[in-house]
């Protein structure tokens, strides 16, 4: 896990996205090799085991939710649960504008999810439902077809103790455009949980708008590598956006890698609560962090995850 500063060569709009997408760097020691997929859309899933979601078929596993704009968050419904027994390095931009977040077990913070390798600190995650999270395609594979093992998920941590229990994965999922090709744009992933921790902590809406979201507010929010175990904040606004990524100067450090991007939204006609717009996935050239947008074909393959028993 790297835990200094690198400069990524690229600025605002396309030159970000084409540096962005070059830049990928391995998030720690390689696992199973995954399939080849170069002929599947970019937007279809594929899993750690091999299995591959078409667009298609995730329209229909994701029903309603594929037409939808939002879903809300939830707050927590219950105090306790059951459960079983690297990332690439980011920018602070300026002054460092991150403050401790201390209050680790208490909505929105409870869902934010610290995501270790082999027992190390390696990336942050975020839950969408009772049993699963996102996170940065590059937490859990490489961009070239290696997947990552030795992963473990714990919502709520503070100094790496685990108030709501430790989980693992039972089904891991990124996009076809970024396991096959590293294609920033996609470097996204859906964790299926083997607990449903989300009754516990709550879990995030999402949205997404074809409309420009220049100047919404941003808040990143996750477990930074400088600060080992503890949860950091970060406010900022959309300074510049694409039809994939959004530009901001939240700042970050590596292990903050798959946070979400989000704001507080009320009175909404969709998504109300704590939305997540993205998921952030990059550093900068010491003007904009960036991260992935969510789109209406991302959210429909997303949610083809959620909905799965």
């Amino acid at each position: 896990m790297q835990l200094k500063k690198i400069i990524i060569a690229a600025t605002a709009g396309t030159a970000l996205l084409a540096a962005a997408a070059a830049s990928v760097a391995a998030a720690g020691p390689a696992g199973a090799a995954a399939p080849k997929a170069a002929a599947v859309s970019n937007n279809a899933l594929v899993s750690s085991a091999g299995k591959v979601i078409t667009p298609a078929a995730a329209a229909k596993l994701a029903g309603a939710d594929a037409s939808a704009r939002g879903h809300s968050s939830h707050a927590p419904t219950r105090v306790s649960h059951l459960t079983s027994a690297g990332a690439r390095p980011n920018s602070v931009i300026g002054p460092d504008s991150r403050s401790l977040v201390t209050a680790t077990t208490t909505f929105p913070n409870s869902a934010i999810v610290l995501i270790k390798q082999n027992g190390n600190l390696w990336c942050t995650g975020w839950m969408i439902s009772k049993d699963t999270l996102l996170s940065a395609g590059h937490c859990v594979t490489n961009g070239s077809g290696t997947w990552y093992s030795g992963l473990t998920f714990s919502p709520g941590s503070n100094g790496g103790n685990a108030p709501f229990g430790t989980c693992t994965s039972r089904g891991t999922y990124a996009f076809n455009a970024w396991i096959n090709g590293g294609n920033s744009n996609y470097d996204t992933s859906i964790i299926k949980l083997n607990c449903t921790v989300g009754y516990s902590t709550g879990w995030f809406g999402t949205w997404w708008q074809s409309a420009s979201p220049n100047y919404l507010s941003t808040r990143v929010q996750g477990y930074p590598g400088d600060k080992p175990s503890t949860q950091w904040v970060s406010y900022d606004y959309v300074r510049n956006s694409t039809a994939d990524r959004l530009l901001y100067q939240n700042d970050t450090v590596g292990g903050e890698s798959g946070s979400p991007v989000f704001q507080y939204r009320s009175g909404q006609s969709f998504c109300n609560g704590y939305c997540g717009m993205g998921v952030h996935t990059n550093g900068s050239d010491g003007t904009n962090n960036s991260g992935v947008r969510f789109t209406q074909s991302k959210l429909t393959s997303i949610y083809a995850i959620v909905n799965q028993p």
